[in-house]
């Protein structure tokens, strides 16, 4: 609007309103530099609940610092539908060690998950990773980068810093001292998407401390495996409901901020970018260019990630969710042939 204010000030044509906006909207470093204004692309793409157990998420944290037991890492997991968390610290943070504890302390006592989720990491990424999960039968699903949202673990371990923190006060190598307190409050709290404990939903059967222990009643040893039985089949329909209902609100609020865009193969995109500044070369993030580009769609994987391709560098193939993708702008020869943006790379040569 301000470029065609000036305009207007000193010459008019016909067709003037929509040069401007057409050689506006071209401007390879406006598109660059400028940050977005619009709503962001991409609505909530909610994850069914099925059974426990069948999908679980795991994530690292870490280095912290060492403890006197040499532990530095912390591997945290957790199940996608009753919420149930396990808490194992690590001295190292290779795939060796996760490869141990996925066979020994998950597969091996709760079963495979047909999916585990993780995201991009060297660890999670690795070739023995990959084939421990093939040989038992579990998908890998990994999240896209700067999108941490798709992982369960990453919400959960915002609560496990919380609880470390305030536990260690400011003595930061214990942080490993009351991992199995951690977990024995967060498995027995209640949780308001699934309207249960975790252990309720993952046990059948509430995680009783010596309070309630001392003050609860003994069960009738001849009703309780049936109870138990018949309880966990009509808990896990309720647990499928509380969390069906509780995606939709989430959706309503998330949704709100969000936009839908789909992108075509082909079509030309601004990836967005995230430099970190470096005081040794004089180079600071809030100054460099906020998008890159252009690259190319190379495959639709769902309604939020795409794959793309960079043209100068056909090897470099990246999986991008599309909140950091927007619409590449070629523009036009002369102001008076209208601008507008191309689907194919040869038409921007």
């Amino acid at each position: 609007m301000k470029t065609l204010l000036r305009l207007l000030e000193v010459a008019y044509w016909p067709s003037l309103r929509k040069d401007v906006w057409a050689h506006c909207r071209g401007c390879v470093t406006c598109q660059k530099y400028k940050p977005r204004i619009t709503k962001l692309s991409g609505l909530l793409q909610s994850t069914p609940v099925v059974e426990p157990g069948y999908m679980l998420g795991v994530d690292l944290m870490g280095p912290l610092p060492k403890s006197p037991r040499q532990n530095e890492y912390l591997l945290v997991m957790v199940d996608y539908c009753s919420k149930w968390v396990e808490m194992f610290p690590l001295r190292t943070a290779r795939a060796p060690q996760i490869a141990r504890i996925l066979v020994t302390e998950v597969f091996t006592r709760w079963g495979t998950p047909a999916y585990l989720v993780s995201d991009r990491g060297a660890q999670f990424t690795s070739h023995l990773i990959h084939e421990t999960c093939r040989e038992w039968g579990v998908v890998q699903k990994l999240t896209t980068a700067y999108h941490p949202q798709t992982n369960l673990t990453e919400r959960i371990n915002r609560t496990v810093k919380t609880m470390i923190a305030s536990y260690v006060r400011d003595k930061h190598r214990l942080w490993d001292r009351w991992l199995s307190d951690f977990r024995f409050a967060i498995d027995s709290a209640w949780q308001e998407s699934t309207g249960f404990t975790p252990a309720e939903v993952a046990l059948g059967r509430k995680l009783k401390g010596p309070l309630e222990r001392l003050l609860s009643r003994p069960p009738d040893p001849e009703q309780m495996a049936y109870k138990t039985i018949q309880r966990q089949q009509d808990l896990i329909q309720q647990v499928q409901a509380n969390v069906e209902k509780a995606q939709a609100k989430q959706a309503r609020y998330y949704n709100r901020r969000r936009k839908t865009e789909e992108f075509s193969e082909g079509d030309l995109v601004w990836v967005r970018t995230h430099p970190l500044s470096r005081a040794d070369i004089g180079f600071t993030a809030k100054l460099a260019g906020k998008w890159s580009g252009p690259a190319q769609i190379l495959k639709n994987l769902n309604p939020v990630n795409y794959q793309i391709i960079y043209p100068k560098d056909p090897k470099l193939i990246d999986t991008v969710h599309i909140e950091h993708l927007k619409r590449y702008f070629c523009q036009a020869g002369s102001p008076l042939d209208g601008g507008g943006y191309v689907t194919k790379l040869v038409i921007c040569q």
